[in-house]
């Protein structure tokens, strides 16, 4: 019995991690954006962002980074789409000082198409979402429609080695060697411009340092 208990815990918090609900996805929020801060950050830096530019992230989590993000240039105009209520509810909270000058724009979409207009986008990026995309094919047909052309798209993601050894991952993750997201770019009509792959301390969950490898992939479409 233990085990199956056990099990469910897994499932569980595998389940927060692709969509956070209720009060357990605000503390899983904050404990994504502490331990994703330093792969958000080389995402950010990746995108290059300049004036009068509009971006998209997918999957912004509970956005404590959109401040930063906002600073890199000027008049930046910030989207947000993810599949948690909560975690969206959580994300207005944040940046509840930024959303009245017009600036910051969150939507809740079902992780399959995006509610945005064609060529909508300068930058797009995401940061640990792949793992949880139902047909990252069509998804990334989706992504390329709302980007204008010759845009960036940037996809941050935790290595593949790294990710197998967590007790939750073969619970709904998908993962990815650096090969087979470039693969998946190629023939989704993106040109792979630049890979780099950063490794990190950060705690686990029962408080050790442990070292992460990770990967930060710039694509044009």
């Amino acid at each position: 019995m233990e085990q199956q208990h056990s099990e469910a815990d897994l499932k569980n918090i595998a389940k927060q991690l692709s969509c956070p609900e209720g009060e357990h996805g605000v503390k899983t929020g904050e404990m994504m954006h502490s331990s994703n801060i330093g792969m958000t950050s080389s995402a950010i830096d990746a995108l290059d962002l300049q004036n009068n530019e509009t971006v998209l992230e997918i999957g912004h989590g509970n956005g404590g980074h959109i401040a930063q993000l906002l600073s890199q240039a000027e008049n930046l105009n910030y989207f947000g789409a993810d599949i948690s209520a909560t975690i969206i509810s959580e994300a207005e909270k944040i940046n509840q000082g930024l959303i009245p000058a017009g600036k910051v724009h969150f939507k809740l979409t079902d992780g399959i198409t995006l509610p945005f207009d064609e060529n909508r986008f300068d930058k797009i990026f995401t940061v640990n979402t792949i793992y949880f995309w139902q047909n990252p094919s069509e998804y990334l047909t989706e992504i390329k429609r709302t980007l204008k052309l010759n845009s960036t798209l940037v996809i941050c993601f935790a290595d593949k080695t790294f990710m197998q050894n967590l007790p939750f991952t073969p619970y709904g993750f998908k993962l990815y060697e650096v090969e087979e997201v470039k693969e998946l770019l190629k023939n989704g009509g993106f040109t792979v411009e630049n890979i780099l792959s950063k490794t990190e301390q950060i705690k686990s969950k029962t408080g050790e340092q442990i070292e992460r490898e990770y990967h930060v992939v710039t694509a044009t479409a």
